[in-house]
């Protein structure tokens, strides 16, 4: 990035580095969250506070001739599809479980996570 300050998010005016990775949700951590294999639950984690219900997973799983399988979530459904499907990206960031968080989400009172 310009400056070479690295990510970073602007939050209340203070800027906040983010020193631990960013990524994608594997299909190990979607099954902990409540998801089923071609099953579609809306009441997981996951799906609060979404915009959009159909992302991509991190994890393959499949590879079959030419083409390549990777997991994702579909309104709650772990499923696995083609890679030549269109889906979004929701990144993730893991927290310790120590880590304080307040808010509820949503735009009025967003979450804010604190040492």
């Amino acid at each position: 990035s310009a400056g070479g300050t690295g990510p970073s998010l602007k939050c209340n005016g203070e800027l906040s580095k983010i020193n631990s990775k960013v990524g994608l949700i594997t299909a190990d951590e979607i099954t902990f969250a409540g998801s089923v294999y071609n099953t579609y639950n809306l009441s997981t984690y996951l799906q609060e506070n979404a915009t959009d219900f159909d992302w991509w997973s991190l994890s393959p799983s499949f590879f079959r001739g030419s083409y390549a399988g990777v997991w994702y979530v579909d309104s709650g459904l772990l499923g696995n599809g083609r890679v030549n499907n269109g889906r979004d990206l929701r990144p993730v960031i893991s927290l310790i479980s120590s880590t304080n968080v307040t808010g509820d989400g949503t735009s009025e009172n967003p979450f804010i996570v604190e040492k």
